[in-house]
């Protein structure tokens, strides 16, 4: 079977810039400015929009964790405890043809391993690539500086008690390759090279020989990275077998047809190649008019039912709603304002799409933040519930976890 491209791209405009865009935490990087043009796409129910294909999926067979297949191992990475080490990989590659690689920070007594994919921004065209993030590459002396502030906060605080990651390893995945980290693109327009899929799966195969013995998995991921999370669920699955591999997506949305529209879908799925992606049994993924990516969040709730999938937004996300801004436009081809009230009407559509699944659940903010895993996750809350609590129920495969918010 095919990877399954499941939250497949849109993002996110998230780390653009290194100014902070209204709702963000101070530093955090920031997204592209949102156009002030009068919107010129439809908008809600007085938009008359038929979708080529409708929204759900049909239920794939349950996938069976014994027949994963293997990965090609590398050595085992070693590192000091607890601090963060970098590992170069000649094979991985940024945009600009320049090697990556990952931050590693090993805990001695791990309670699980954390894989965060960090966001930046989506480069498709030429607005949007002017301000995707790390466009000259990621190598250890911007990895330096991130593990000296960015690395300590938030997700990954281990002096917070009330984060539920404290006790785990971490692996960090810097974003450079403007693709949500889902890219098979080896040729894309201004000789870039938007291959963030290839790159993960070279990273997996040191990760996996690394922390073969860790008891649960989380990939996790911010903005492009949220949407990164689940583009490359199924390798990240197959590569750690039946170790439950679980995901935590923050700000990475995907919303139905009437909201993201399928010229756009279109043009992403052009940009980076991501139609080999797409499950082939997946038969409303891929509509003909470019759209249909919003199924791939039931198809996988069904493909993996023991695991689970945490999505958290808030419900006016600026960010987000720059980038769906493109369908907005008459040509589709620059950022407009989308309206707040479609984007949250977005949201309900898709939590609506995934209610028969009890494995994925949703934490709904009120407002206009991006992203919410820079600073303590329990200082995030939505009627007495924080988001860390929350966090601990889905580890703990509590009975009782719910979706949260409006």
């Amino acid at each position: 079977m095919k990877p399954t491209l499941v939250f497949a791209f849109a993002l996110l405009c998230f780390g653009c810039t290194s100014a902070a865009v209204p709702g963000d935490d101070a530093g955090e990087p920031a997204g592209l400015d949102a156009a002030t043009e009068p919107d010129a796409g439809p908008s809600g129910e007085d938009a008359g929009f038929v979708s080529a294909c409708p929204p759900g999926a049909p239920s794939p067979d349950a996938w069976d964790c014994a027949s994963a297949r293997p990965v090609s191992e590398g050595a085992a990475i070693e590192a000091e405890p607890l601090a963060w080490t970098w590992v170069g990989f000649e094979q991985a590659v940024c945009m600009n043809g320049s090697a990556t690689g990952i931050g590693v920070s090993i805990h001695p007594e791990a309670e699980g391993l954390l894989i965060l994919l960090e966001g930046g921004g989506a480069c498709f065209d030429a607005v949007s690539c002017a301000g995707v993030a790390n466009r000259d590459g990621y190598g250890e002396a911007k990895f330096a500086s991130d593990a000296a502030g960015l690395l300590r906060r938030g997700i990954l605080d281990r002096g917070d008690a009330a984060n539920p990651f404290a006790r785990w390893s971490f692996v960090y995945v810097p974003y450079c390759t403007g693709d949500v980290h889902g890219g098979q693109q080896p040729r894309a327009a201004g000789g870039r090279r938007h291959l963030g899929f290839q790159n993960v799966s070279w990273f997996l195969t040191r990760i996996v020989p690394t922390f073969r013995d860790a008891p649960r998995v989380v990939l996790a991921g911010r903005s492009a990275g949220g949407l990164g999370t689940i583009v490359n669920y199924p390798q990240v699955a197959e590569a750690f077998g039946c170790t439950p591999v679980h995901v935590l997506n923050d700000a990475g949305g995907l919303l139905t047809d009437e909201y993201m529209r399928p010229c756009l879908q279109r043009m992403v799925r052009d940009a980076w190649a991501l139609d080999s992606a797409v499950p082939e049994d997946c038969e409303h993924c891929s509509c003909d008019d470019g759209g249909g990516l919003v199924n791939v969040l039931p198809y996988a709730a069904a493909r993996y039912p023991d695991r689970r999938f945490a999505f958290v937004t808030s419900m006016e996300d600026t960010t987000m709603r720059t980038f769906f801004g493109y369908g907005y436009s008459p040509r589709c081809d620059f950022p407009q304002n989308m309206p707040g009230a479609d984007y949250a009407a977005g949201l309900e559509g898709t939590r609506a799409l995934l209610t028969a699944h009890p494995n994925f659940r949703t934490f709904y903010v009120a407002g206009e933040r991006h992203t919410f895993t820079y600073q303590g996750l329990a200082t995030s809350s939505v009627d007495g519930v924080t988001l860390a609590s929350w966090l601990d129920q889905m580890l703990d495969g509590d009975t009782g976890w719910a979706n949260v918010g409006p």
